[in-house]
């Protein structure tokens, strides 16, 4: 083991001394404007430890663990929480952190598999059937996938466009619940040896619930969102109340322009805007 090696792993000592495993080996699994998320071999166990960012949005540690501890509790495919910053001293870590079980897997890309599917529905309605009101460190807001989005170019289609945006986003037509807030592919995985986890709970909110069901319409299409439903507890929500929250993501999308622009253009034009309301 490298010096360099050695000097990060001492800093996690007082976690893994809490757990009474020892820190053997350490490597980079990803991070972005959120928080660093790096792999930890112990000598008994792996685990993937998020370090966020200093002024980062986001759930703070304990309440991102918090709500994760309740939703698997109540049979939600998440990720388990270990530890937080909020529960171990870390001298030599100023940042705050979330100590997770690691998921071996990959994410889960379309079309998918009935059973996945189904447990996407059925941890999708524990989400969203926990009782807001007790959530209130969750903030009232709209997916982080609308950040920024602002009034669209004059013109006949951008009009529609924007008669959509005004119609989701009108304040009556909201239902509140506690939900992702921030699903795509990358967030739902499927696990090695079965089963899926949905991750990266730190942009959760309260708002539509239909955002959450929509970003899976997106991500998935008609056949996989169809048996996503299946999985869903009730029959309050069917396609045609999930369609229109679906096709504001893909026209956000497309004024980021960013990666997934092309796959939003494709989905409104298999699902064209329509609106008789």
């Amino acid at each position: 083991m490298d010096v360099q090696t050695q000097a990060q792993l001492a800093k996690l000592a007082p976690i893994f001394d809490a757990l009474g495993e020892k820190a053997v080996a350490i490597s980079v699994l990803g991070g972005g404007a959120q928080a660093s998320i790096w792999r930890i071999q112990t000598d008994r166990r792996t685990y993937a430890l998020r370090v966020l960012k200093p002024g980062a949005p986001g759930l703070h540690p304990a309440v991102d663990a918090r709500l994760r501890r309740t939703l698997s509790q109540n049979g939600a495919a998440v990720v388990r929480p270990v530890l937080t910053s909020e529960e171990v001293t870390t001298p030599e870590i100023s940042a705050q952190w979330v100590l997770d079980d690691f998921v071996d897997g990959r994410p889960l890309s379309g079309p998918l598999p009935r059973q996945p599917a189904n447990d996407l529905g059925h941890s999708l309605g524990v989400i969203h059937g926990l009782d807001q009101d007790a959530w209130e460190e969750i903030p009232v807001s709209l997916p982080s996938a609308l950040s920024g989005l602002g009034k669209l170019r004059p013109g006949a289609k951008q009009a529609l466009y924007q008669e959509l945006i005004n119609h989701t986003l009108a304040p009556e037509n909201t239902r509140v619940a506690v939900c992702h807030g921030d699903l795509h592919a990358d967030q739902v995985f499927r696990k090695r040896h079965g089963g899926i986890a949905i991750l990266d709970f730190g942009l959760a909110r309260r708002c539509d619930c239909r955002w959450d069901l929509a970003a899976v319409l997106l991500a998935y299409g008609r056949g996989s969102f169809d048996a996503v439903l299946a999985g869903y507890p009730g029959n309050a929500v069917d396609l045609d109340k999930v369609l229109p929250f679906a096709q504001t993501l893909a026209i956000a999308a497309l004024m980021r322009g960013r990666a997934k622009a092309a796959a939003a253009q494709t989905f409104l034009d298999n699902h064209p805007v329509q609106l008789d309301t």
